[in-house]
């Protein structure tokens, strides 16, 4: 597998991708600090801007140790960082990873997500070479028609921590096509 940090930025038709460290700490905790987005994940909303600083390093480390891959997500158009997308824990033997996604509760459109999910999707399978993909959400989240869409099926688990999530996983024998504009 190649060096993560070589995988910046990233670039949909509307958001780019690129390291924490590319915002400030200010942006990167405005959204960590937000109880709607910590939810979307199922974490604890930051407390203190120095818990935003201690993430910020913990994940830039495990990037540089290619353990992980986190991106701060800024809408070009809006000019602004308003999502964490990250794919974490990556097994490469086993060639799977989970997906993460916190963005502005306004973004979680369908449309949205066809682009930011089915583009990172096809990252992970084109270049990363894994073969199986998780994703958690919410159980009550509007988008999982569009999951379905891009490819990836409902499954089901036992993990009482993630109650009320549900949880969708998808294999590269699908094919995932970019969303066109």
């Amino acid at each position: 597998m190649e060096q993560f940090e070589k995988y910046h930025p990233i670039m949909t038709p509307r958001f780019t991708f690129d390291w924490l460290t590319t915002a400030t700490v200010k942006e990167i905790f405005a959204l960590r600090h937000d109880p709607q987005l910590a939810a979307q994940t199922n974490r604890p909303a930051d407390d203190t801007i120095n818990q935003t600083v201690d993430y910020i390093s913990q994940t830039m480390l495990a990037i540089m140790r290619n353990q992980q891959l986190t991106w701060a997500v800024s809408d070009r158009e809006a000019g602004k960082v308003v999502g964490i997308f990250a794919i974490a824990p990556i097994d490469a033997d086993a060639g799977q990873a989970g997906l993460h996604l916190e963005i502005q509760p306004d973004l979680l459109t369908a449309a949205t997500i066809r682009e930011i999910i089915g583009h990172m999707s096809a990252f992970c399978f084109a270049e990363l070479g894994l073969s199986s993909l998780t994703i958690w959400v919410p159980a009550n989240a509007p988008y999982q028609d569009t999951l379905v869409t891009l490819g990836y099926k409902a499954d089901s688990f036992t993990d009482s921590d993630y109650a009320d999530f549900d949880l969708y996983q998808i294999s590269r024998s699908v094919s995932i096509t970019p969303p066109t504009k």
